[in-house]
């Protein structure tokens, strides 16, 4: 019922975006914008989008402390959490990639869950110290309010994961110390156990260097291939650019929207372009031409994958979500 009430709400909070975002449009303007594409900046963009897929997946492979001949697997589970975020609402690709890595590697659901979540603070960290490097450059032009809220999360991602390492033992301790009655308690102290184990494993690991290393150079080629994206248009616009839309974009899709942000990436990209005089109904065919792109690429592969695995994709959300 909850996800039927963040559908709808994703869903109306889309559509008011894409209401506003194409009255506004001049479409001339904007069909013109579409002609004038090159098409091999865009090839060469989506070949990225793939490169940062294997890279996601290797780093989570590390994260998670598994022999690198389980990447396939990881690599597999990512593409399944990227098809459920497109298609479901409230980031259910999440969810759907940890039970995929936990029926694949297969990895118990408490290593599956740490590891997935010291993946995404290890993105929340990279996102802060670039937004802190947006904000930077363009100063006054970005309300500050946008800024503090990203540097928040980028600071209690920072100490939670820093806590987490730290006092991993004790937490393990005192885990260990319940004593559970009921089938639900001992089954949240097993996953308990299991999740600090995986915290223990990404902390003895040698290759958290490594680990930092991705996840920026994963940003980095992310931004790069936003600016592709613009030279394909003609637009000559630095590097920055595609920080900007990037930054923008990350912060935007944290917002209630449809399935695939369908709106909420509109309205981030008009307004990150906006900072560099581009006209907004040009900004509107650059997102939906960058989310065509995205949603052919994520989509197949994440197709493919889930027939290829027998993954019944409706399914396992379902029990997910009990």
């Amino acid at each position: 019922m909850n996800s039927k009430k963040i559908l709808i709400f994703g869903t109306l909070v889309s559509f008011v975006l894409l209401v506003i975002v194409f009255s506004r449009l001049e479409w001339s303007a904007f069909l013109s914008a579409l002609k004038s594409i090159r098409l091999a900046p865009i090839l060469l963009a989506g070949s990225i989008i793939m490169l940062i897929i294997i890279l996601r997946s290797l780093r989570w492979t590390l994260v998670a402390h598994q022999p690198i001949i389980k990447f396939k697997y990881f690599w597999q589970a990512v593409n399944i959490g990227y098809l459920g975020n497109m298609i479901y609402p409230a980031r259910a690709g999440e969810v759907l990639k940890v039970v995929a890595i936990h029926h694949f590697a297969p990895l118990v659901y408490g290593r599956a869950i740490s590891s997935a979540v010291i993946d995404r603070m290890l993105d929340m960290i990279v996102v802060g110290l670039f937004t802190l490097l947006v904000l930077w450059i363009h100063g006054s032009q970005i309300d500050p309010n946008v800024g503090r809220a990203v540097i928040s999360i980028f600071m209690v991602a920072t100490v939670l994961l820093t806590l987490l390492i730290i006092l991993v033992d004790r937490l393990q301790t005192h885990v260990q110390s319940w004593n559970a009655q009921a089938q639900w308690q001992q089954r949240l102290q097993e996953w308990s156990e299991h999740a600090l184990e995986g915290v223990q494993a990404f902390r003895q690991t040698h290759n958290i260097l490594i680990v930092l290393l991705l996840s920026v150079g994963i940003f980095m080629l992310d931004y790069f291939w936003m600016w592709l994206m613009m030279d394909a248009f003609g637009w000559d616009l630095p590097f920055e650019a595609g920080l900007t839309v990037g930054v923008f974009l990350l912060v935007a899709i944290s917002l209630p929207s449809a399935p695939g942000y369908i709106g909420i990436y509109q309205v981030a990209c008009v307004l990150a372009l906006s900072l560099y005089g581009i006209d907004e109904s040009l900004a509107v065919a650059y997102s939906v031409v960058m989310q065509l792109l995205t949603f052919a690429i994520l989509g197949v592969q994440g197709m493919l994958v889930t027939a290829y695995c027998g993954f019944n994709l409706s399914r396992e959300r379902d029990l997910s979500f009990e």
